[in-house]
């Protein structure tokens, strides 16, 4: 009667096995989700007011997740203590300096906790313990962002009147002292125009006067010269008549030489006059 039991025995066990290594492995998930198995480093920090505080919230650093919000109680100071886990192994990247504060990405995505690094401690071994105070410092929240513009708008608008008034006088007033200043600039480059065409028109008739003039007297001393060739040639004429005139020669004493104006080239050799044979004087 002991042989019908076992199969029933063994298919008991084979099921209390398997949902044994099933909660084991569900155990195993959480705990390496919730960090169960590695060390952390518990810090702590106060403040007066826990509205966006959450147990389970993300704590990060420069953005990157680096543990959570573990445990949120009420005070009987009515202060909030609130108690953060942080993975050891970025425990050196908080320090004294460091500060924690609430943080959200967007207007939708959900609020966490953000720690300031101290980069000071860099390579240093003093390092934070667990249930060391860090300084908390609260963000400004959307309704004081509000109020606080909502108080601005006020001096805003009434700032903007007034630029817009000061506009309205001086802008028109600074137009037309503008375009005073261009019309008298343009009657002033028309001025000047106008006298520079004066001063070139005068100086161009003084320089054609110049150089009519400078053409009546090439002209005149053109006359002249062509005078004083016509009077060297006469004269010229004359004086040879007068070498060859009989009263000259008679009146010349003998060995002196007749009268040339224009003295005989070198070797030359005078000849005496056709029908006076052996240089006599011939008379007509």
């Amino acid at each position: 009667m002991g042989h019908p039991r076992r199969p029933l025995d063994l298919e008991h066990w084979s099921l209390l096995s398997g949902a044994a290594a099933l909660l084991s492995l569900l155990v195993l998930g959480m705990g390496a989700q919730r960090n169960w198995w590695n060390r952390n480093l518990e810090l702590s920090f106060r403040t007066y007011s826990a509205a966006g505080l959450q147990e389970g919230m993300a704590v990060k650093i420069s953005g990157y997740p680096v543990g959570r919000v573990q445990r949120i109680r009420l005070l009987n100071d009515a202060q909030v203590h609130v108690t953060l886990e942080i993975a050891a192994s970025r425990e050196s990247l908080v320090g004294r300096r460091s500060r924690a504060t609430v943080a959200q990405d967007g207007l939708i995505n959900r609020p966490y906790i953000a720690i300031s690094p101290d980069l000071n401690r860099l390579g240093n071994r003093d390092r934070l313990s667990s249930g060391d105070t860090l300084i908390f410092e609260n963000s400004p929240d959307l309704a004081t962002i509000i109020k606080e513009v909502a108080s601005s708008r006020v001096p805003l608008q009434q700032m903007i009147t007034r630029a817009a008034g000061l506009v309205e006088r001086r802008v028109p007033r600074s137009l037309d002292q503008l375009d005073r200043t261009l019309g008298s600039g343009e009657r002033l480059a028309n001025l000047l125009e106008r006298e520079v065409a004066q001063g070139s028109g005068s100086l161009q008739g003084r320089v054609n006067r110049a150089t009519d003039n400078l053409e009546q007297t090439l002209s005149t001393l053109q006359t002249t010269l062509v005078e004083i060739q016509s009077l060297a040639r006469s004269s010229n004429s004359l004086l040879q008549g007068i070498r060859r005139s009989w009263l000259i020669q008679l009146l010349e004493p003998a060995g002196t030489p007749p009268l040339n104006p224009t003295p005989p080239g070198p070797g030359s050799a005078m000849k005496p006059a056709a029908g006076c044979p052996g240089g006599a004087p011939c008379r007509d």
